[in-house]
């Protein structure tokens, strides 16, 4: 009987290891999730801003070079931002694939 039990029990903390290892994997995808969709909101706000500057310079004249150049630099760190971000999505997709191929192969090899 205790042999069973002990079975069990080791069956059991399996399950609920594999279980705690998913949770992990889908809150840091939920979470680079939400960072992508907040760069791309401030990246869309970022270039709304820099068309105001823009349609200000050619329109009235107004001398905002600076202020254009500090737009653009911002854009070009939210896009690598979003570049680097949309990478770690990607080498997370491939990891959980990669795990799945494991776990399809270990329970071939049983």
């Amino acid at each position: 009987m205790s042999n069973s039990w002990n079975e069990f029990c080791d069956g059991a903390g399996r399950f609920l290891d594999k279980l705690a290892g998913e949770a992990v994997r889908l809150t840091d995808a939920a979470g680079m999730q939400i960072r992508l969709e907040n760069i791309r909101s401030r990246l869309e706000k970022e270039y709304a801003t820099l068309g105001k500057l823009t349609y200000a310079k050619l329109n009235g004249g107004q001398d905002n070079a600076e202020q254009i150049e500090a737009s653009l630099s911002r854009i070009a760190d939210l896009r690598s931002q979003e570049k680097e971000i949309e990478r770690d999505i990607e080498e997370a997709k491939a990891e959980k694939e990669a795990q799945k191929e494991a776990d399809k192969a270990a329970k071939k090899a049983k």
